[in-house]
C-alpha cells in the first residue's frame, strides 16, 4: 500500500473501517482509539510477561512512527476526544484473538498469569 492510499485507510477508521498493517489494527470501539498488536509466539504455553510487554513496546513504537508520518491519525484523536488503548493478544491460528494485556495513558492491565 502506498501513502496515499495509506492515508485514504486512515481517513476511514473514524467511518469504522478498521486499518490492519501487519501485526496491527486500529480502530474506534465507543470512546477510545483501540490499537491492537498480534503476538508473534505461536504456541500459547510460551507467552510470558516479559515477551509481552517487548512486544507492546514495538507496538507502541510502531504506532508512534505512524502518527509521525501521519497526522491525520492525531487529528482523528482530537476531533474525537479520543483515549489511546494499546492491546496485545494472540491469535488463535483464526480462532479466536486471546487477550493478553492492555495499557491506557501508561496504566498496564494483564489478562494472563
Amino acid at each position: 500500500m502506498n501513502k496515499n492510499q495509506l492515508k485514504e485507510r486512515i481517513l476511514r477508521i473514524p467511518d469504522g473501517v478498521p486499518l490492519n498493517l501487519g501485526k496491527m489494527s486500529i480502530k474506534i470501539n465507543s470512546n477510545k482509539l483501540l490499537v491492537t498488536g498480534w503476538t508473534n509466539i505461536i504456541h500459547f504455553g510460551n507467552i510470558t510477561k516479559d515477551s509481552v510487554m517487548k512486544e507492546l513496546l514495538d507496538l507502541k513504537e510502531s504506532f508512534s512512527k505512524l502518527t509521525e508520518s501521519f497526522d491525520e491519525i492525531n487529528s482523528i484523536v482530537k476531533t474525537n476526544n479520543l483515549t489511546i488503548e494499546y492491546h496485545m493478544e494472540y491469535d488463535d491460528s483464526g480462532k479466536a484473538g486471546i487477550g493478553l494485556c492492555s495499557e491506557i495513558d501508561g496504566e498496564l492491565n494483564w489478562y494472563i498469569n
